[in-house]
């Protein structure tokens, strides 16, 4: 069996396992150019297909106070103009 085939077989047998929440099956090559479908569970670990990638998106923070005194602040960059 090729990569391809073993890849396609687990997917195959992951969308139809009825307790696929106790275990998944992957593909592993157990010899160069030979691979096989495993089904593998871990031990008090539910596996759950149905999450998905989420980006949370969040207000930028405010800008901090400048830290300088005032009459610093207020002078131009190149000096008295």
């Amino acid at each position: 069996m090729d990569r391809d085939e073993a890849r396609a077989r687990a997917d195959e047998l992951n969308a139809g396992a009825p307790d696929r929440s106790e275990h998944r099956w992957i593909a592993r090559e157990s010899e160069p150019g030979n691979w096989q479908v495993l089904r593998v569970s871990v031990p008090g670990m539910k596996f759950n297909s149905d999450l998905h990638t989420a980006t949370e998106q969040r207000p930028e923070p405010d800008e901090p106070p400048d830290p300088r005194q005032p009459i610093i602040r207020q002078i131009p960059p190149y000096g008295a103009g």
